[in-house]
C-alpha cells in the first residue's frame, strides 16, 4: 500500500492506495463497491455519499446562476466551505460553470436539461482518485461533454468529433503543465482559460474571461503548494486562522463526535435518531437545544498545562478546535442528540455512525462531536 496525503472524513488517519482494488462497504449507507482508497482504521465513504452536498451545490449554483463568465461561476462553486480540497468535485465545477456561463450567454438556446446531462456524461468518467490511477484528470472529459453537447459530437461524427476532442487535448495539455503535484483549483482555472480559447475559435462563442486569478488555497494543499512554480500563487504560503491557533495547527487533523442537528421537521425524525442511538450502543439518548451546550476555554488551558495526552491526537489541543470556533458552529444547529456510553472508541463509534443516518434521513448538516471522560476506565 502506497500512503496517499490525504486523511479520512471519520477518523483523521491517513489514507492509503491500494495497489489494486478491493471491495469495500460505505459506512454511511453500506453500498459495497471497488475503491482503491481506504482508511487503516476500515471507514470507506463511497462517491455517491462523499459527493452528495458538494453536487447539490455545484448544481444549485449552475442552474441558477446569471452569469456569463464561467470564472467568476466557478470561484462561487469552489468557495463552498464544505467543498474537499482536492477532488473530482471539480470536474463537475468546470462543466457546470462552463455551460452556465454559455447558457446565460444565450446564442446556444441552452436550458437546465443541458447542463444535467454534461453532468450525468461527466459522472461516468470522472472518479474520486482515478487521475493517480489512470493520468486523466476528470476536468478534461468533463469539457469533451460540454463540447460534445454544444457541437452533437458522438461516435460516427466528422467535425463535431474533432472539435470536442481538440477541446479535450489542450485541456489536458494546459493540466499537464501544472503537475507536480496536482492541484484541482489551478486545473479548473487553466482548463477553463484552455476552454474559452476553443469556444471561440471554433465555435464562435465569445465570454469574459474573469482576468487574473489569485489563489487563496495553497495552505490547505495536502500535498503541498506549488507556490512559485503555479501562476495562481499569491505569493502567502501562511495558514490562514480559521478559528484555531494558528501556528500550533498546521498539520492538525480533527476527529469528533454527539450528532447536531440543523432544523429539525418534527418529534418524529428525532424519535427514530434517539431509538437509532440506543441500538447502536449508547446507553442514553436525549435531544437537547444547543444553546443549553456551554463552551469554555478552561478546559483547553487544562489540556496544555498538565495533560499528557496533549498533542498527542485529534481528540486534544492543539488539534482539537479552538473553544471561539466551537462556539460558532454550535450557533449554526438548533437541537442535538446527547448520548453516553463506555468510555473508549464505542461511543465515538455510535455517533459516527448516527450522523450518517441522519445525513441519509435528510439532516445534510448532521455532525458527530466527542466529548471525552476525565474519570477513570469505564466511566461514563
Amino acid at each position: 500500500m502506497t500512503p496517499k496525503s490525504e486523511h479520512c472524513m471519520v477518523c483523521g488517519k491517513m489514507l492509503s492506495y491500494l495497489e489494486k482494488s478491493e471491495p469495500l462497504k460505505c459506512i454511511y449507507c453500506g453500498r459495497t463497491e471497488e475503491g482503491h482508497i481506504a482508511c487503516p482504521e476500515g471507514h470507506y465513504i463511497c462517491d455517491h455519499c462523499h459527493n452528495q452536498d458538494a453536487m447539490r451545490m455545484i448544481e444549485d449554483v449552475a442552474f441558477t446562476t446569471r452569469s456569463k463568465d464561467p470564472i467568476e461561476i466557478a470561484e462561487l462553486m469552489m468557495s463552498f466551505p464544505g467543498l474537499p480540497m482536492l477532488g473530482c468535485h471539480h470536474a463537475y465545477i468546470a462543466g457546470g460553470a462552463l455551460m452556465a456561463a454559455i447558457k446565460n450567454e444565450g446564442s446556444r438556446g441552452l436550458t437546465n436539461d443541458d447542463i444535467k446531462e454534461v453532468f450525468k456524461r461527466t459522472k461516468r468518467q470522472a472518479h474520486g482518485g482515478y487521475c493517480g490511477l489512470t493520468g486523466v484528470c476528470g476536468i478534461a472529459p468533463a469539457t469533451g461533454a460540454v463540447f460534445a453537447v454544444l457541437t452533437g459530437s458522438r461516435c460516427g461524427k466528422d467535425e463535431e468529433q474533432r472539435v470536442t476532442m481538440e477541446a479535450v487535448t489542450r485541456v489536458s495539455r494546459a493540466i499537464t503543465e501544472l503537475t507536480g503535484p496536482g492541484c484541482c483549483k489551478a486545473y479548473v482555472w487553466t482548463s477553463l482559460d484552455a476552454a474559452l480559447v476553443c469556444l471561440r475559435e471554433t465555435l464562435s462563442i465569445d465570454l469574459p474571461s474573469g482576468g487574473k486569478r489569485r489563489c487563496s488555497y495553497g495552505p490547505r494543499h495536502p500535498h503541498g503548494c506549488r507556490t512559485e512554480r503555479c501562476p495562481y500563487f499569491n505569493g502567502d504560503i501562511t495558514f490562514k486562522d480559521s478559528g484555531n491557533e494558528s501556528e500550533d495547527n498546521k498539520g492538525c487533523q480533527y476527529n469528533y463526535s454527539a450528532v447536531l442537528q440543523k432544523d429539525i421537521p418534527g418529534e418524529e425524525g428525532m424519535e427514530y435518531l434517539l431509538n437509532q442511538a440506543i441500538e447502536l450502543g449508547a446507553e442514553k439518548a436525549r435531544v437537547i437545544n444547543t444553546d443549553t451546550i456551554v463552551v469554555e476555554e478552561w478546559v483547553r488551558w487544562k489540556c496544555r498545562y498538565g495533560c499528557p495526552l496533549y498533542e498527542k491526537d485529534g481528540f486534544h489541543p492543539p488539534c482539537a478546535p479552538a473553544a471561539e470556533s466551537t462556539k460558532k458552529v454550535v450557533k449554526e444547529y438548533s437541537k442535538a442528540i446527547l448520548m453516553n456510553g463506555p468510555k473508549g472508541k464505542a461511543l465515538t463509534e455510535v455517533a459516527v455512525k448516527l450522523e450518517g443516518i441522519a445525513y441519509h434521513r435528510g439532516y445534510y448538516k448532521a455532525f458527530a462531536l466527542t466529548a471525552l471522560s476525565s474519570g477513570p476506565p469505564g466511566s461514563t
